[in-house]
């Protein structure tokens, strides 16, 4: 072990939660689990202005955030600049957060992005189900008293037929094995992932997202939202799939230019879509999305179990001790910060950090 790791009764956490209630009462058994085994103190902030977050944050090691709003301009008070090292926020995405300003100031950022893997992939799976078996259409019309075989073709046989993944990370790695199961070829595009690692996925890689939307039968995104991503799946996208394809959507809304999927919902480009995810959340009532028989919609919770939940409770508390430790977090989503920070031991799995550390 490195000699400046430091104790860990030392350690002060701070825990960030939801803003506006004035109540900060919000339960934090699962996110203070890491800091209490290991004897370090957890702090849930109860102040309300900028100004007391940057006091607070000048008696923390590291800071962990669940629903409340943090300023960039924090992170001139952190990292090269203050005690606090790192900041550790709850969910997947990280288009809300300053990449850039971290990176200058020396600041950790991490996310719990290894949470509800198996929830995504199978609220992918459940809306290309509903979307191919045209489950809202039928679902609607046996409710509304009718019984009719007229509206069935076309309807793809499922095994055989394409399933386009754009972002081969965990859930997209995930998605494609269910695909697999069910008899399906497997492409996808993700300039991160060579085609020999996929190879051991069953997935056949391609070069550009314009072979996904062209082969496929269903396309599937599972990215993050950044400059690069948003509105990838657009007009011209669109242009190039097939008439009888889907698009099931279970990353980030904006991924998906809204106004060109409905367009070529309308226009009959597509056959249909499976959403978890909108541009503006929650929906508007009026949006034309809603009103279509082939599109099958669920609010953005496909990343939710009681299990996953509370794993990414405890995540968020795991990843706040590596940092706070001189570790790497496992989920590091600015590795540029690399180049502005004094090195520090390599991310390892919560069981073989409690070993080195003889707990």
């Amino acid at each position: 072990m490195s000699p400046q790791t430091p104790d860990a009764k030392n350690i002060r956490v701070l825990f960030l939660g939801p803003q506006g209630d004035g109540t900060h009462s919000m339960a934090t058994e699962a996110q203070s689990r890491a800091a209490r085994s290991l004897g370090a103190e957890f702090v849930v902030y109860d102040g309300e202005s900028d100004g007391e977050l940057i006091e607070a944050l000048k008696d923390a090691d590291v800071a962990m955030n669940q629903g409340h709003g943090f300023s960039p301009e924090m992170f001139a008070q952190m990292g090269n600049n203050g005690r606090c090292k790192g900041l550790v926020s709850f969910g997947h995405g990280y288009d809300t957060m300053d990449l850039d300003s971290a990176v200058k100031n020396g600041v950790v950022l991490a996310n719990t992005a290894s949470f509800g893997t198996e929830e995504v992939s199978n609220q992918t799976m459940m809306h290309f189900l509903v979307c191919s078996r045209k489950f809202v259409y039928h679902d609607k019309m046996i409710k509304n008293g009718g019984w009719s075989r007229d509206h069935l073709p076309p309807m793809g046989h499922i095994a055989g037929e394409t399933f386009g993944i754009i972002g081969l990370g965990d859930i997209g790695r995930t998605v494609a094995r269910k695909a697999l199961a069910f008899g399906m070829n497997v492409i996808a595009y993700d300039p991160f992932v060579s085609s020999w690692d996929a190879k051991e996925y069953g997935v056949e890689m391609v070069t550009t997202p314009q072979e996904i939307a062209r082969r496929s039968d269903y396309v599937s995104p599972h990215v993050y939202l950044t400059d690069k991503t948003h509105h990838m799946v657009n007009a011209e996208f669109f242009d190039l799939m097939k008439p009888t394809a889907y698009l099931i959507n279970c990353s980030r809304g904006p991924v998906v230019d809204e106004i060109a999927l409905i367009e070529a919902l309308e226009q009959k480009k597509i056959a249909g879509a499976g959403l978890d995810v909108f541009e503006q959340e929650p929906i508007d009532p009026d949006n034309p999305l809603l009103k279509m028989d082939n599109v099958s919609v669920t609010n953005h919770y496909a990343s939710y179990s009681e299990i996953a939940w509370d794993r990414a409770n405890s995540q968020l508390g795991e990843e706040a001790m590596r940092i706070a430790m001189g570790y790497w977090p496992m989920s590091l989503i600015n590795p540029d910060v690399r180049s502005t920070v004094e090195p520090r031991n390599w991310a390892v799995s919560w069981e073989v950090m409690l070993a080195e550390l003889g707990k």
